[in-house]
């Protein structure tokens, strides 16, 4: 039906499915999210029936319907108070909040509200390890509006350290999500801004890169001295008519200039250096290689062979 269903109680949980009161999922939801909102389980057949249907669903009427009783599956007695309107109210916040009020102590009640440690009542909750309470706990129970570790509202606490750090009394964040508090915790918000501003630098400096490349700034790196391009390709040696008039016919190996001329078998003097066959070759040769000069380096005579004969080939 869209939701996302999850086993462990993670920061991105919404709602929490309750049975049962006594799990560490729900006392940790008690008192550390208020964020989370606690409902029967009713309101998972409410919303699939209505899907079935094919009707929209108000989400948020059907949560308000489903929403988990303050006191849900309690038994609740209480002893000491001699007030009777006093106690009229303890057992109406009771009954109201999806408790059970009970007169008389008996061994499946769960909870004991007690005035003081003292009375009947009192022994026997103790004898039968019923939870014994001060009236405290009912009310920021109900505040809460989930039950609260009873540990905190011991008698033998006084009243005014009852329920010290017993819930986290925070609204869940509405602020924007553009506009981030800096009231909070720092130590939290820390990592978060960390990341933040390393992925900005990461991001300006892929985009200085990109931008290096499309302009052309690479240029200088290309026209940096290759001692390779020296020693092992050698520049193209030309022939070049000697300006004497005594031999016209004779030409010099020089290096490229100005003023080059295609070789040629006139051009050849007894005296000038042979022409490298293979050169001679390639220049008459037509094809994707044609006229170029390639240097192969660090390889054995069988690896030499293969792409030679290829390049002559094309």
């Amino acid at each position: 039906m869209g939701a996302i269903h999850k086993f462990d109680l993670t920061s991105d949980v919404t709602h929490l499915i309750v049975g049962d009161t006594e799990t560490p999922k729900y006392k940790f939801v008690a008192k550390e999210r208020p964020d989370v909102k606690c409902l029967l389980p009713e309101w998972v057949e409410a919303i699939r029936e209505l899907w079935r249907a094919d009707v929209e669903p108000d989400i948020q009427a059907l949560e308000s319907r489903c929403r988990l009783p303050a006191l849900y599956n309690l038994r609740v007695c209480v002893t000491g108070f001699e007030d009777l309107a006093f106690r009229k109210k303890l057992e109406d916040d009771v009954n109201n909040n999806g408790g059970e009020y009970r007169g008389n102590l008996t061994k499946d009640v769960t909870h004991l509200i007690a005035k003081e440690p003292l009375g009947a009542k009192y022994k026997y909750a103790i004898d039968w390890n019923i939870k014994v309470v001060a009236v405290e706990w009912l009310e920021q129970s109900l505040e809460r509006g989930m039950i609260l570790d009873e540990h905190l509202y011991n008698l033998s606490i006084p009243p005014a350290e009852r329920g010290r750090n017993a819930w986290i009394r925070r609204l869940a964040s509405t602020s924007s999500l553009s506009k981030r508090s800096f009231d909070g915790d720092t130590a939290a918000n820390g990592p978060r801004k960390l990341r933040r501003t390393a992925s900005a630098k990461l991001n300006s400096q892929n985009v200085g890169f990109w931008t290096d490349i499309v302009s052309g700034d690479f240029k200088s790196a290309e026209q940096k001295h290759n001692q390779w391009s020296e020693e092992l390709v050698p520049q193209r040696p030309v022939w070049k008519e000697e300006s004497s008039t005594a031999t016209k016919s004779v030409g010099t190996l020089t290096e490229r200039s100005e003023s080059h001329i295609k070789p040629s078998a006139t051009h050849l003097s007894p005296a000038a250096p042979p022409l490298d066959a293979a050169y001679g070759a390639m220049l008459q040769k037509e094809g994707i290689f044609a006229g170029v000069r390639l240097c192969l380096h660090g390889f054995n005579e069988k690896k030499v062979r293969i792409p030679t004969w290829h390049v002559w080939n094309s």
